[in-house]
């Protein structure tokens, strides 16, 4: 789930093992922990309360009543066989942007000229407003379906771990071995 998944890959893959078979679907906030501890394992009780707070203080985790959801899409995330969770991240998670990844990919599969983002993004990054012509620019030159470029760019990201979906997307144009230049040019217009 792009700054999310690409910021903290560990935390989008913990979130998508634990909403594996209900993504989307509310949690009780003490069930998530006994999912974390008991089910899967990873933690003892004391410990997976912290990182429940933590991810719910960080955004990743939405918090009401006595429910959790996820805070961020999901659908994207794959979780590699034998995976386990690092506590380094858990311990002092990244903020949540909430304008991400989730917004970029609909926006992608939609076929939407441009992705939206807030001011803020704009300034860090300018890059990012042309993700979606770089993304459609790759796939005509190599010959493949959008899709599968930004499966393909994805897998970057999840392996490299904070990859921007722009780096990936070249990353992937490398692979491909077409030429550099235009969609260089593309990302700095």
């Amino acid at each position: 789930m792009g700054e999310t998944t690409e910021i903290a890959p560990d935390i989008a893959i913990l979130l998508a093992q634990t909403w594996r078979t209900q993504i989307g679907e509310s949690i009780d906030r003490d069930a998530i922990c006994r999912i974390w501890a008991f089910d899967f394992g990873w933690f003892d009780m004391e410990t997976a309360l912290r990182i429940r707070d933590n991810l719910i203080r960080t955004g990743w985790l939405d918090a009401s009543d006595e429910i959790v959801q996820s805070g961020v899409a999901l659908g994207g995330v794959d979780v590699p066989f034998g995976w386990l969770p690092s506590m380094r991240i858990l311990e002092s998670p990244p903020p949540v942007h909430k304008v991400e990844m989730s917004t970029e990919i609909k926006n992608v599969e939609m076929g939407e000229s441009s992705v939206q983002r807030t001011v803020d993004d704009r300034a860090i990054d300018p890059a990012v407003t042309h993700t979606t012509t770089l993304l459609d620019q790759i796939a005509e030159a190599a010959g493949l379906d959008r899709k599968e470029v930004m499966r393909r760019a994805q897998r970057k990201r999840r392996a490299l771990g904070p990859v921007t979906l722009w780096m990936a997307l070249l990353l992937v144009a490398r692979e491909q071995q077409l030429p550099m230049g235009r969609f260089v040019r593309t990302i700095t217009a």
